[in-house]
């Protein structure tokens, strides 16, 4: 993963410069009184520190306040083997130290993850289970199986504690519902959802904001599931992970094979490239708010 510090709008990643221990980012992103991106260049972001190369094909990162730790899911393998080689490794958001490597075992090729709503629980998806594991010790409390799955990706919860899933597979998306946990059932099935990747939970809109391998990005009403398209004006691509600003007026999203990280405005008017890293593996991202930092794992390097 790469750490980048952003100011209070976006950023882009250049090139790198010729010292290998030395990368400036230069920031062209920033949101004028009219809600259009435009480009800006005097302010400066800066690259925070990445990881040693010791994942092991890192799909996902979440951060858990809580806690003040990374979660990292590790394939370690093809993403649809059950080989019972992927893992969930721990990082320190402060500067990419591996705390612990192999935290919790006996998951296939885990990917997206989330937060139980008390933070007592990771939820996790391995191709055809979402996965509860107990951050207290990291042993697994739970299998939930998805019925008719065949690739689940990321994972997402709500307000009331919901965790929803996305299966890239059959074009499905699974629900957990809090009130009752005695199995995943089908949520919602729809070819519009164009192999559906990335979930985020817009809580201004009630939607369920959702990236899809077919390059489209999708809005999907928590209440009536009605599905829209997000607008003619957003990035086409093979989109992986999705996260947002304080306001959720942005959202981020990341462009696995063209290695770059896109700012989105969400009515889906306009969108820019805030980083690009030129080459492939931008993976499922995370956004902390609080430090404006945007932490990417990068797939083929094993690393974030």
């Amino acid at each position: 993963m790469i750490a980048i510090l952003a100011n209070k709008s976006g950023y882009k990643l250049l090139p790198p410069l010729r010292s290998p221990y030395l990368f400036l980012l230069y920031l062209i992103f920033t949101i004028v009184t009219i809600n259009i991106a435009v480009a800006q260049e005097s302010d400066q972001v800066q690259k925070l520190w990445e990881t040693p190369a010791q994942l092991k094909t890192p799909e996902s990162v979440l951060y858990e306040p809580t806690e003040n730790v990374l979660f990292v899911s590790n394939m370690d393998g093809k993403p649809d083997e059950k080989d019972g080689q992927g893992f969930i490794s721990k990082v320190s958001p402060v500067n990419g130290t591996i705390i612990e490597l192999n935290w919790a075992t006996g998951l296939n090729a885990p990917k997206g993850m989330a937060v139980s709503s008390d933070n007592s629980k990771l939820y996790v998806s391995d191709i055809t289970d979402l996965v509860e594991i107990d951050i207290a010790n990291g042993q697994i409390t739970n299998r939930y199986n998805a019925p008719g799955s065949a690739f689940l990706n990321d994972v997402v919860s709500d307000e009331q504690g919901n965790i929803y899933v996305s299966d890239t597979g059959t074009n499905a998306t699974y629900k957990l519902d809090n009130n009752n946990k005695s199995s995943l059932q089908i949520w919602l099935q729809n070819p519009e959802l164009n192999s559906p990747n990335g979930l985020y939970i817009d809580s201004t809109t009630n939607k369920l904001v959702v990236t899809s391998l077919g390059g489209s990005l999708s809005l999907v009403d928590l209440d009536n599931k009605t599905i829209n398209n997000l607008g003619i004006q957003v990035p086409v691509g093979s989109l992986d992970g999705i996260e947002a600003d304080t306001t959720e007026n942005l959202y981020y999203v990341t462009d696995w094979a063209a290695g770059k990280v896109y700012a989105v405005i969400s009515d889906g008017t306009d969108y820019r490239t805030l980083i690009d890293l030129q080459k492939q593996g931008t993976a499922d991202l995370e956004y902390i708010a609080s430090e404006r930092v945007v932490i990417i794992p990068m797939m083929q390097d094993s690393k974030l």
